[in-house]
């Protein structure tokens, strides 16, 4: 596809969003980008969800000569890329008949290879023979012809256009010559195409579990998945599920951009494929935008939230995918989550006002607020594994994030800063990035982020000097603990351990002490006479030493106690060092607690923040423990209204034994639980004002793409049924010779032939009596199967199983592909 050069911006944004070398790769990226037309998300998009294929397919340019050239690459004088020889009357074929002088050395009636090397067996007839075969190039005149193409080849990977090389004879019959390459749109009649039945398109989507165990267990809620993730795990999914449940969030998210007059209908969109807008349809079916290259009408991202939010509501599934969106939402790589909020918040500022928060960054002395502010949805808290021994709780991990130009230096001054919340909405989402704590840390079931707000600076202030303190105080225990123990060697300043010296020298001064009472023990067997009845053992006869084996005796034993003094103390000083720290460790989490209690008695001043609830924690492993509130309760004797709060691990592992699971837990497993399935999981907090709202109902074209996705489920439901009801009737039952029915029978076929939209009119009818006869019909209103566009020879396979049933009709699969024509070249 000719496309015109692309912009410095837009080479410069490749190479850096995909991490590529400016210089190495600065060719691919530019021919990427001419595929494209100069998309750079579609460009980056591809780089990430295949490397290997990417690099292979754009520094790899077409070579037109590879065709006008013979099995081992020499250039074709000729022009063509393979002929036919003729033979005399008398002339038989022969295996090896050399080709005659006029076609120079080509290979006759076959066509030439596409490799550009030489095959071994060329070479070695080439220095075999003892002259060039008549007809053949010169060697410098093939030398020449190489050098050409290898400048042509560069030129065309370097984006410069050159024009087309001749080479060889030029016919006088025609004015261009044949052109071997990709098959163009360009190059198809419009009238050579025609609509045909077709069957399921399973094969084309990944496989998944079988219907029945993805039904949705009875008052579980559904969820999503990440499906065909081109940007690694990630939690967008289990976001959702939770914001779902979660009225004001899930009324929010149904308000962003206008609402569609159709959604539109893909059997296969739980999976993970797209439902393109109606207009793309139409242009795509009409030929005015080309198949591969519908970047320009790819779904709505908000229509596609609301469809998401919709299949919540009322699925008979028990997941869906969240693929689609997560191809949608710009720059999906640098996290999914954080550039859902980046791409939603500024376009619906208004109506995403629950999930949007407010924070300014202001000086840590004085009472300016500062001019710095910053509106986010997602709440990032990234540490260094190190930074953990301090953290312990999702309240000291804020604190290290909102006063993080104090707490990293340990230090306050003039010029220290510190965020503050100056707008609260009504739900917060809250992500651990980076490695994650060792363990765990403990999450909180209600969040209280007072000391965090405007009006409690001071606070803060006097906060944040205290937990300066405790961490120069650990870092002094710290000194001085590896003073106890280290010791420096004077002559080669070698660092030792100072506790593992002074044990070695006492069992070295131990095993002297040792000697010497041996020796005074033998001295006394000697004595005795080896008198064994008095002295069965030896260590029992008396110790007769010299006067100054005495003294070294006594020298010994002086020495190790000294030493076991030494190590006495050490133990001591380190014992009084873990109770310090321990201390200090009370003390942080004291601090970390801070404001964080509404009900503690005499505070001078009451807390004024927001009430958040644990509303559920999500993992990048399709993992989600979300809280499910139930319908307000009448207990009897006239008591208030009872909300019952229930928590679901929701799980997906294709893989597994049971690869759909939902189960029932308590607050305690989930808390503990996640840690086992991540380090940096994703908390959503919610207030009591997003719980108790009114759920808003949803639009009829949203309630009838739920109808239409549930009909469709329904359909997979009885299709296995009815293949399991066969498989125990057994083959014996089958009448013989008779087969599965085809969806559409030849007869049907035949019938359609002479109908007013038949294949030969190159029309399709899409819901028409004669394709629904042919299934047997599960449901009173109908069913929906997919439709699959297919175009027999060019470049890029295309499926398009949208269709639009905004009226509760049946609609039949239908595949597109090109009649029998020739293409003339």
């Amino acid at each position: 596809m000719a496309s015109m050069a692309p912009s410095e911006e837009q080479i410069s944004q490749v190479i850096d969003f995909a991490g590529l070398n400016p210089h190495d790769d600065r060719t691919m990226v530019i021919q990427a980008l001419k595929d494209t037309g100069g998309n750079v998300e579609a460009v980056v998009m591809q780089y990430f969800d295949n490397p290997e294929s990417f690099r292979q397919k754009f520094t790899s340019v077409w070579d037109e000569s590879l065709f006008q050239a013979d099995r081992d690459g020499t250039v074709n004088p000729a022009g063509i890329s393979f002929h036919i020889e003729s033979i005399n009357k008398n002339d038989g074929i022969k295996s090896n008949t050399p080709p005659l002088e006029g076609y120079g050395p080509m290979a006759p009636s076959r066509p030439p290879s596409r490799s550009n090397g030489r095959s071994p067996l060329g070479r070695m007839v080439d220095w075999a023979a003892g002259d060039t075969p008549a007809g053949s190039a010169a060697p410098s005149t093939r030398e020449d012809e190489d050098m050409q193409r290898a400048l042509r080849e560069s030129a065309q990977e370097a984006g410069i256009a050159l024009p087309e090389q001749q080479s060889g004879l030029m016919s006088t019959q025609s004015t261009s010559t044949p052109y071997f390459g990709p098959a163009n749109r360009n190059d198809y009649d419009q009238g050579s195409w025609a609509m045909v039945p077709a069957g399921s398109s399973e094969s084309q989507v990944p496989s998944a579990p079988a219907p029945s165990l993805r039904k949705r267990m009875t008052g579980a809620p559904a969820f999503l998945v990440q499906g065909i993730s081109t940007v690694g795990n990630h939690g967008l999914g289990g976001l959702l599920t939770v914001l779902h449940q979660i009225p004001l969030a899930r009324n929010a998210l149904l308000e962003t951009g206008a609402p569609a007059a159709s959604y539109g209908f893909n059997s296969e969109w739980w999976k993970g494929q797209e439902i393109l807008p109606t207009h793309a349809l139409a242009r795509l079916q009409a030929g005015d935008l080309q198949w591969g290259n519908q970047d320009e009408s790819k779904p709505d991202v908000e229509e596609e939230i609301h469809r998401l939010m919709a299949f919540l509501d009322s699925t008979e599934r028990s997941y869906g995918s969240v693929s689609v969106l997560t191809d949608l939402i710009p720059y999906p790589s640098l996290g999914p989550e954080k550039q859902f909020y980046e791409y939603l918040g500024p376009k619906n500022e208004e109506k995403l006002k629950p999930l949007i928060h407010s924070a300014a960054l202001s000086t840590v002395f004085g009472d300016d607020l500062g001019d710095e502010e910053a509106k986010f949805g997602l709440l990032e808290m990234e540490h260094l594994r190190s930074d953990y021994t301090y953290i312990k709780t999702v309240y000291e991990s804020l604190d290290h994030t909102m006063w993080s130009d104090v707490l990293s230096w340990n230090e306050l001054h003039e010029g220290s800063k510190m965020a503050m919340f100056t707008e609260m909405g009504e739900v917060l989402a809250i992500k651990i990035n980076g490695d994650g704590p060792q363990d765990s840390i403990d999450i909180p079931e209600k969040l209280y982020l007072e000391k965090y707000q405007t009006n409690r600076k001071d606070e803060a202030r006097r906060i944040q000097m205290s937990w300066c303190d405790t961490k120069n105080a650990i870092m002094q225990i710290a000194k001085e603990e590896q003073q106890l123990f280290e010791w420096r060697n004077d002559w080669d300043h070698q660092m030792m351990d100072k506790k593992q010296m002074i044990e070695k020298a006492r069992n070295q001064w131990q095993v002297y002490s040792d000697y010497l009472l041996g020796l005074g023990k033998f001295r006394g067997m000697v004595a005795s006479g080896f008198d064994t009845d008095s002295y069965p053992d030896y260590r029992m006869a008396p110790c007769e030493l010299s006067e100054s084996e005495s003294s070294a005796l006594g020298t010994v034993e002086e020495v190790s106690q000294t030493l076991l003094r030494m190590l006495t103390d050490i133990d001591k000083r380190l014992s009084s060092l873990n109770s310090q720290m321990e201390q200090i460790m009370s003390k942080q989490r004291f601090l970390g607690r801070l404001l964080t209690q509404p009900e503690k008695q005499n505070r001078p001043r009451p807390m004024t923040c927001k009430e958040f609830l644990l509303r559920g924690v999500v993992t990048p492993s399709d993992v989600t423990y979300v809280c499910q509130r139930a319908e307000p309760d009448l207990i009897e004797l006239g008591e208030q209204p009872k909300q019952l709060d229930q928590w679901w691990r929701l799980a997906y592992a294709p893989n597994g034994e049971q690869p759909v699971q939902a189960e029932k837990v308590e607050i305690e497993r989930v808390l503990r639980d996640v840690w086992q399935e991540t380090k940096t999981p994703l908390m959503v907090y919610a207030t009591e004002t997003a719980l108790n709202a009114v759920r808003a109902p949803l639009t009829a074209p949203l309630q009838r793409f739920a109808t239409a996705e549930n009909k469709a489920f329904r359909q997979e439901l009885h299709h296995e049924a009815t293949q399991a009801a066969d498989a125990e009737a057994g083959e014996g039952k089958k009448t013989p010779g008779s087969g599965p029915i085809d969806p559409i029978s030849p007869s049907k076929r035949k019938h359609r032939a002479d109908s007013v939209d038949s294949m030969d009119s190159n029309r399709a009818s899409i819901g028409s009596d004669d394709a629904q006869n042919g299934f047997d019909n599960p449901f009173e209103d109908g069913q929906t199967s997919t439709a699959t566009m297919t175009a027999s020879g060019t470049p890029v396979t295309t499926t398009a199983n949208e269709t639009h049933p905004d009226l509760d009709t049946g609609t039949t699969e239908v595949r597109m592909v090109a009649a029998a024509s020739t293409v003339e070249q």
